[in-house]
């Protein structure tokens, strides 16, 4: 069968992509890579035009309010100033699946005129979850941005009706961790019987997953979609001595004398236990986030809770 790769290029099952350099996963098709009933998320930084960005704020902010009533399939949107750079702001966007993803595009394209991406100098924003073939070839129609689809080397994202909605506000990670050298299939083994064991005993964990980072062979990407700030302190439950041993066996895959970088976007990021190391018997990594608080002044889009997941 022919594939997609995370580039949104097409190759076969096994070979390596021309452009980005990726392998294909197992031979699934990005339809199957993720079921469009699947929550989409999608993450990443854009720019803005100078002299528009307080225009940008008060359009987004706006937009956000009325695309994530109760019922309309979009849990999240949200957007928040660079620390460094207040003409970039990292987006998330959180939705039921690709239909809802779709059906608000067309909103967001008011948006479009905000920003600087171009053709010949497009952002990138990461996707997960999910997606599927359909929605990668309506987007790669957009030749301003880079929608990259991540394949899950390991992991899940819980599907909305997957159980209670627990309380909220929601934790967010999008993190980029490296890994040792002939490491990578250890790593997703490994972080699959975590995520086994995490599914199973902690139910506000909604996502977790690793994929490769299109840019590094070396790296991967580590997303973590937790219910509430409960739900980020019971995954690492060192209680809980099969779940402490299996994280240990994933952990030492990682080379930790690389930092690992990304955002975390929490009600509570100052919490320094969201900055350390998950597994305390592993030496631990050099930890270089950028953290975010939900429902701070500066953030844009309403605090994401339980409510806008309710049909």
């Amino acid at each position: 069968c022919s594939c997609l790769c995370v580039c949104a290029s097409p190759i076969s099952p096994g070979d390596v992509c021309s452009i980005c350099r990726m392998t294909s996963f197992d031979g699934r098709t990005l339809a199957s890579s993720a079921a469009s009933a699947v929550p989409l998320l999608v993450h990443g930084r854009r720019r803005l035009k100078e002299g528009l960005v307080d225009e940008f704020k008060e359009r987004f902010s706006s937009l956000a309010a009325s695309s994530t009533r109760p019922g309309s399939g979009i849990h999240a949107m949200f957007a928040f100033a660079d620390h460094d750079d207040p003409r970039v702001f990292w987006h998330v966007f959180w939705s039921a699946g690709a239909s809802s993803f779709a059906h608000d595009a067309s909103q967001q394209e008011s948006l479009a005129a905000y920003y600087e991406s171009s053709e010949q100098d497009p952002d990138a924003l990461d996707c997960y979850g999910g997606w599927t073939e359909g929605l990668a070839a309506e987007s790669a129609a957009n030749s301003s941005v880079t929608y990259r689809f991540h394949a899950p080397m390991a992991g899940f994202v819980k599907a909305d009706d997957a159980g209670l909605i627990p309380e909220g506000p929601p934790l967010f990670g999008f993190t980029k961790r490296y890994v040792k050298p002939g490491c990578m299939d250890d790593l997703a083994s490994s972080f699959q019987t975590v995520s086994d064991l995490w599914r199973a005993k902690v139910p506000g964990i909604l996502g977790a997953s690793v994929s490769r980072d299109p840019d590094h062979a070396d790296r991967v990407h580590d997303l973590r979609l937790f219910a509430n700030h409960d739900a980020y302190l019971k995954h690492t439950d060192k209680s809980d001595d099969a779940l402490t041993a299996a994280m240990g066996v994933w952990f030492a895959n990682y080379d930790t004398s690389r930092p690992f970088i990304g955002e975390i976007y929490a009600p509570d990021p100052n919490d320094e236990r969201l900055h350390k190391s998950s597994v305390t018997s592993s030496p631990a990594p050099p930890i270089g986030l950028t953290s975010f608080r939900l429902g701070a002044p500066e953030m844009l889009g309403p605090i994401p809770t339980g409510e806008q997941r309710k049909a």
